[in-house]
């Protein structure tokens, strides 16, 4: 007997087509970029074919990477440097910074800013006062390296972002006192398999007490 199941990957819906025999079934298992691990009950002989189809917006990944859910899907915020988040646009250029952000599509992760969407006023601030972390839901280790673009302030003790395995940081970063992101690349390969998460840290109220963080990516 036949059967067709859809699956929500990354706003794409996942087309499968089963047939099914007599025989136990086992897992077919699909290993997504940000952790996930699908299992489909079917036997290696039953599998027909798998197709990639536009899904609806619902179908999405639990953790918004690239902060262009224009929210923070995923991310569980501490304090509150992060309580305006994600930031719209160029900011610090529409407060005559000086100085481009640098972030990648519309939104960016920057605690010195204070315009959440298009509508809130350009070049809004909250300073760098207030102080937080926000911290990714986990998931599993399956790439040899993340990438990601790092700015704000230089003080590794107070501004950073950091990978956490069972709680302890592994990798570290801080910016360059400077507002204009640059990537930065973390070689995890040896880290393959263990379940990890993401935590952005601005624990400064002084000068350059703001970190701008943008588009992880899994390579």
């Amino acid at each position: 007997m036949g059967r067709i199941q859809k699956y929500g990957i990354f706003g794409l819906v996942c087309t499968l087509g089963l047939w099914f025999s007599s025989h136990a079934a086992a897992d077919l298992v699909i290993h997504l970029k940000d952790g996930r691990t699908l299992r489909v009950d079917v036997r290696k002989e039953d599998f027909m074919g798998m197709s990639f189809e536009a899904g609806s917006a619902n179908a999405s990944q639990p953790v918004t990477w690239d902060f262009e859910t224009g929210n923070l899907k995923g991310w569980t915020r501490t304090g509150e440097a992060f309580n305006n988040q994600p930031t719209f646009g160029d900011n610090p250029t529409a407060r005559n910074r000086g100085q481009a952000s640098g972030h990648q599509g519309q939104y960016w992760i920057g605690t010195y800013e204070n315009r959440p969407g298009p509508s809130d006023p350009a070049g809004g601030i909250q300073g760098d006062g207030p102080q937080g972390t926000l911290t990714s839901a986990p998931f599993t280790i399956r790439n040899s390296r993340i990438s990601f673009l790092i700015g704000g302030g230089c003080d590794l003790t107070s501004q950073r972002v950091e990978l956490l395995v069972q709680g302890e940081a592994v990798r570290k970063t801080t910016g360059e006192c400077h507002e204009t992101m640059k990537r930065i690349s973390w070689d995890i390969g040896a880290l393959m398999g263990k379940q990890a998460q993401i935590r952005i840290v601005d624990a400064s109220s002084g000068g350059w007490g703001h970190i701008n963080v943008d588009d992880f990516r899994f390579e």
